[in-house]
């Protein structure tokens, strides 16, 4: 009985356009009244709170603030011109900018859509503007914006050392030369295309 008003609470909350993560909770909560264990309800607000009581995982949203202050300050744009500078006379020039900008910006934002959100107004356009077609120029964006989560600092890197309890700092440390390998990759890629 419990577990058929878990699948149909969930079912009814979704259907009503309830977002997946309260419907979820709702469902749960379904369930323990359907069970009979209201004297139980005192654990759910405790474990919410012990769930983000962790100091690593107050680096997330500095992770974000960062990005957004990066885009509003225009520091998006000099790492762009940065990267033109180290790189954009080589074959594919701009789409290698693109990827060396977003190797960067990993290094700072930690988040892929944050990279792709901040390079991708300044690239897009200026790749269209030197002939490159609107697709192509979207999809080397969003390429290069996935080395975001493996180049430290990388929120689900933090995430994952604090569900594990592992160490943070070697969680970075191992992401450095995935990520390098996949900005050569992707480097190597553009210059044949």
């Amino acid at each position: 009985m419990v577990s058929l008003a878990l699948i149909f609470g969930f079912m009814f909350f979704m259907g009503f356009g309830v977002p997946i993560s309260m419907a979820l909770g709702l469902a749960a909560l379904l369930a323990l009244l359907v069970s009979g264990n209201t004297g139980f309800l005192f654990v759910i607000p405790q474990q919410m709170v012990e769930g983000v009581d962790h100091p690593s995982l107050v680096a997330i949203p500095f992770f974000l603030l960062a990005g957004n202050l990066m885009n509003v300050s225009g520091l998006t744009d000099k790492i762009f011109n940065f990267a033109a500078a180290c790189i954009g006379h080589v074959r594919g020039g701009l789409a290698q900018v693109n990827v060396l900008s977003n190797m960067v910006m990993a290094g700072i934002s930690g988040a892929a859509v944050a990279d792709c959100a901040g390079l991708g107004v300044i690239a897009v356009p200026a790749m269209e503007k030197r002939g490159y077609t609107r697709p192509f120029a979207a999809a080397i964006t969003v390429a290069a914006a996935v080395i975001g989560p493996i180049i430290p600092p990388s929120i689900p890197f933090v995430i994952y050392a604090y569900m594990a309890e592992t160490s943070v700092g070697r969680m970075f440390l191992a992401g450095i030369a995935p990520g390098i390998i996949i900005g050569i990759g992707l480097i190597i890629t553009n210059y044949l295309l």
